[in-house]
């Protein structure tokens, strides 16, 4: 779950405590929010936003609504939940379930970086969960048993969350078929990512059902269970079509410890022809579950959310970090609204202003002002006992643009001793003192400095190298601000081969052909090179750049005969 962007600042949104961006695209914004109740009861939820420029797109609209409409009928464990539609000040959202994880995506390429993998029965057990939320919603029906249609027509890994528990959950009916009133799918249009397109669904003049669904399930599948795409990318319709009809090589073949079962079950389920794939989900579904008797489900799924929350550990913790100060935000929101409430209309601060302001966002502090000058613009003496910890005082610091004047006895209290404000680009970084870890990240305000000797700090951040400055002087009655530049550990990355003309996927995702080069990979972590020629064997290493250098050089060796493979044009 990605942290909020530095210009994201909590506030409120109609009845919701909105507390963290989680995702942003060209129609709409992801948020985690919060609905309080009585009794101290609340609600974490997803708070899916319009974005402001298609606040009056009618057509956009209409989709956000009928995704709810139908999306709201679906009950099922293997399916977000909306839990409601509405609009606050002409701005339309959904909330739905939040998912504590990673998308399908996120998970695939993590575990291919890590060297983390799946094993067959995983990779079944992920792909079964997925395919009973599909039967469930094929056959859905209405109140009067009258069927929906429902077609989810853009099944892939980016529309399915993986939770840290290893629960797999379908989202984003946004362009679903379904019966007349609910559908947002426009016909004589190709709809949905191309890598897990139906051929079927790409003709004109083809009718098309919920097979579709079936056809992108077999493809989730196969690449879980190899590791590479069945089918040749496809750039067009044109080159779709054609790609489907290309041989697809057979699981076992790929990797030889796979069931040779497998292999029957997924020529079925990536059939060009419809009328030769699983008749529904749940056939696919019940063919897995042979495959996979007698391990018991509850082992396979313990397992492998133990290895998502190994690979995603540090996602995990900053998940949780981003939660860290929910309740002290709360508060300092329902404080606001109290206010707002109480103060008549022309009183009420309009929406230009900030409502919440923090040391990651310079923009709202006041010009020409450190946060450490703003902080200490009215000293008094600290009361008896008030010694603030690190996270208290991060999060006090957070809060203190939103409650301004009101928190004047916070500032004097936490600023009465020596403070060391580190800020850095990129912020979220982590903070460590002369060696030692602190559970903070930038922006972070650390105090209680009773030493007179100089300090050294480390700061580190994903994808960037980390950097050692050194403090110097009286820190135990002075502020200092400290502001670290960290520079992204990437850079060129050249493969070449013996033949050339070989093509290479990194990570899982095919780049080109030899001779290549890769402007920005990562130098400090470790990738998987795969180089594939025909009439060649599959060449595969595992490099560190910064061990092994930035240059791949590769002698194919010819293989011996050609693996076997499954026609599919039947």
């Amino acid at each position: 779950m990605p942290a909020s962007a530095p210009d994201f600042r909590p506030h409120l949104f109609g009845k919701f405590y909105v507390l963290q961006r989680l995702a942003r695209g060209g129609m709409a914004e992801v948020y985690r929010a919060k609905v309080m109740g009585a009794g101290g009861f609340e609600k974490e939820l997803a708070l899916k936003r319009i974005l402001a420029h298609r606040a009056q797109d009618a057509g956009f609209i209409g989709m956000l609504l009928n995704e709810a409409k139908l999306t709201a009928q679906l009950t099922h464990s293997n399916i977000a939940q909306i839990h409601e539609c509405g609009a606050v000040d002409g701005t339309w959202f959904i909330a739905l379930e939040l998912v504590n994880g990673i998308s399908m995506k996120e998970m695939m390429v993590a575990f291919a970086r890590a060297g983390a993998i799946l094993t067959p029965e995983q990779s079944i057990y992920i792909v079964l969960q997925l395919l009973q939320g599909l039967d469930y919603a094929h056959r859905k029906t209405d109140a009067s048993g009258e069927p929906l249609h429902i077609i989810h027509c853009d099944v892939s890994p980016d529309n399915a969350l993986v939770s840290w528990e290893g629960e797999v959950k379908l989202l984003d009916f946004g362009i679903a078929r379904a019966a007349a009133g609910l559908s947002n799918y426009k016909e004589g249009m190709l709809m949905g990512k191309l890598g897990y397109v139906a051929p079927e669904q790409a003709s004109v003049d083809r009718a098309w059902d919920h097979r579709v669904d079936i056809f992108a399930a077999g493809i989730i599948l196969y690449e879980l269970l190899t590791g590479h795409k069945p089918f040749p990318k496809a750039t067009d319709v044109d080159s779709l079509v054609a790609s489907r009809k290309q041989r697809v090589a057979a699981p076992s073949a790929v990797v030889p410890r796979l069931p040779r079962e497998i292999d029957t079950i997924l020529a079925r389920a990536l059939a060009y022809d419809p009328q030769d794939r699983f008749p529904s989900a749940r056939a696919f579904a019940d063919a897995l579950v042979d495959v996979l008797f007698p391990t018991p489900q509850s082992g396979i799924q313990d397992l492998l959310g133990k290895q998502i929350r190994g690979v995603f550990a540090d996602a995990i913790v900053h998940q949780r970090e981003a939660r860290a100060h929910d309740a002290l935000v709360q508060k300092v929101l329902q404080k606001l609204a109290e206010k707002q409430r109480s103060q008549p209309a022309d009183e009420q601060p309009s929406e230009a202003e900030p409502q919440l302001t923090s040391l990651a966002d310079p923009s709202a502090q006041p010009s020409g002002a450190t946060p450490a000058r703003r902080a200490m613009s009215r000293p008094r003496t600290a009361p008896s006992g008030g010694r603030l910890s690190l996270r208290r005082a991060a999060g006090m610091t957070l809060a203190l643009g939103l409650l301004g004047a009101g928190t004047a006895w916070a500032t004097q209290s936490f600023f009465g001793r020596g403070v060391v404000v580190v800020t850095s680009t990129p912020t979220g970084a982590r903070v460590a003192v002369d060696g030692r870890a602190l559970d903070v990240v930038t922006p972070a305000v650390l105090d209680e400095f009773r030493s007179s000797q100089p300090l050294s700090l480390t700061v580190s951040a994903p994808d960037h190298r980390p950097l050692t400055v050194q403090v110097d002087g009286d820190l135990r009655h002075s502020v200092r601000r400290v502001n670290v530049e960290l520079t992204p550990a990437t850079g060129p990355l050249v493969v070449v081969s013996d033949p050339p003309g070989a093509r290479v996927r990194v990570d899982g995702e095919e780049v080109g052909a030899t001779p290549i080069t890769l402007p920005r990979v990562r130098l400090d972590e470790r990738h998987r090179v795969d180089l594939t020629l025909p009439g060649h064997e599959l060449d595969e290493v595992v490099i560190l750049p910064d061990v092994d250098g930035q240059r791949v050089s590769r002698k194919l060796v010819r293989a011996a005969r050609e693996a076997p493979g499954i026609d599919l044009r039947r």
